[in-house]
């Protein structure tokens, strides 16, 4: 079936996106069918882009514009509330548009689950009697999911995600061939899509000084301007991928982008103002995305146009990055205010019954038994009430723990916590 001409998509007349998807037919494609199936399409694009690099094998690489040859291996990032259909745009997006080999079979990487850091190297490396592979495009539906495996003791998918989005050696080498995860550079291709709500957002903005989520292109899981009535079916598309050849190929990049990138990094290092450094990678993003779009039509190089759309894509990511940080610092600040409150609250009722005389006597039981004993458990605290106080026990030792009068000693293999009063309390 033929490529709808983009000038042709009557749901394109009142997008103010508009002059994004009528740049190519292939982006208008993408475009009707996302709507056609409801759902995002900046966040279908990002599939795509993802598929059409995954087909290609790691071989091929960006050359040595700034430092060393890179991998065109991309990360994305689809941005939404829950419900807003971020796995129904990766669906969608490996719908819209089939990329065949040469018996007509899917030449799209394999779509293994992600793991640890070592399993994520045992993927490539493969094991004794098994071989592994050479191309992956993972996707990961909820950022929890890599928080979860990164929160692990000793976990390292993190960082071994720094190092696979340049192409670097993955895993670790060890005294046993057998077991040993260690890959070669630029010896295997990884294209990563995570699912990210704003209230899950910390897992990246945490370690922005890691230049984590930097190596990400962020798009949206909304559409505001989505048609009221849903456009007709639309049915997928072929895009034959170029042939690359064997062993090494270094992607052509005009001179004029070249330009524009050496005077970006020119800026980084002299460390101008207006340049965030954290920022460094955002042009070695627009290169991976410029491949990929290059791709999407059929070339193996990268041309003027394919930098331009990229470019124009970098600034919706950078818009949807900025947007979530925003939304996890309103968070923070709702949480912090909302125990504020909540403190204020206890402290409140606490000083009010403490006008009590046996709420006086509760603390001063307290205190006498530690000036004894030196640190005691909460139940030996109570137990040092006696049975007429005994009820004002909990609200009197809660608000004592909260000014930080007794300081908590951690207990441990079983032990109960104790507590000692603070170095500069006086009764």
């Amino acid at each position: 079936m033929a490529i709808p001409h983009a000038a042709d998509i009557d749901a394109l007349d009142d997008d103010p996106d508009a002059p994004f998807w009528s740049q190519r037919d292939i982006l208008g494609h993408i475009h009707q069918f996302a709507r056609s199936r409801r759902v995002a399409p900046y966040a279908v694009l990002g599939c795509v882009l993802r598929r059409a690099i995954s087909c290609v094998e790691p071989g091929v690489k960006l050359p040595p514009t700034i430092g060393g040859s890179v991998s065109v291996n991309l990360f994305t990032a689809s941005a939404g509330k829950s419900g807003q259909g971020k796995g129904a745009a990766d669906a969608a997006g490996k719908a819209a548009i089939r990329f065949p080999n040469n018996l007509g079979d899917d030449l799209d990487g394999e779509s293994p689950s992600i793991g640890t850091g070592e399993g994520l190297a045992r993927l490539f490396k493969g094991r004794k009697d098994e071989p592994g592979i050479t191309r992956a495009h993972i996707m990961v539906p909820e950022v929890a999911t890599l928080a979860a495996i990164a929160g692990r003791q000793g976990a390292t998918l993190p960082g071994e995600l720094l190092k696979a989005y340049m192409g670097e050696a993955l895993g670790f080498s060890n005294a046993h061939k057998d077991t040993t995860t260690a890959v070669e550079p630029h010896s295997y291709r990884l294209c990563l899509g995570v699912g990210v709500q704003p209230e899950n957002a910390d897992f990246f903005l945490a370690r922005e000084k890691d230049g984590f989520p930097q190596r990400f292109l962020w798009l949206p899981t909304i559409d505001p301007y989505a048609p009221r009535d849903r456009p007709a079916k639309v049915d997928p598309i072929d895009v034959v991928i170029p042939t690359f050849g064997a062993g090494e190929y270094l992607i052509s990049v005009p001179d004029e982008v070249r330009t524009e990138i050496d005077t970006y990094r020119q800026q980084v290092l002299i460390g101008a103002e207006d340049i965030d450094p954290l920022d460094g990678h955002l042009m070695l993003t627009r290169l991976k995305v410029a491949f990929g779009l290059a791709l999407l039509v059929g070339r193996k190089d990268i041309e003027g146009d394919d930098w331009k759309i990229a470019g124009d894509l970098l600034d919706v990511s950078k818009q949807v990055r900025a947007d979530l940080r925003t939304a996890v610092a309103d968070r923070r600040r709702r949480d912090n205010t909302a125990r504020a409150h909540d403190q204020a609250d206890r402290e409140q009722i606490v000083a009010a019954r403490l006008d009590d005389d046996r709420q006086k006597r509760v603390s001063l039981a307290i205190i006498r038994k530690l000036k004894r004993t030196g640190r005691a458990t909460r139940r030996e605290l109570r137990i040092a009430c006696t049975r007429a106080i005994r009820d004002d026990f909990d609200p009197v030792f809660e608000m004592l723990v909260d000014k930080e009068f007794l300081v908590c000693q951690p207990g441990g293999d079983g032990r109960a916590d104790e507590y000692k009063l603070a170095a500069d309390f006086s009764a």
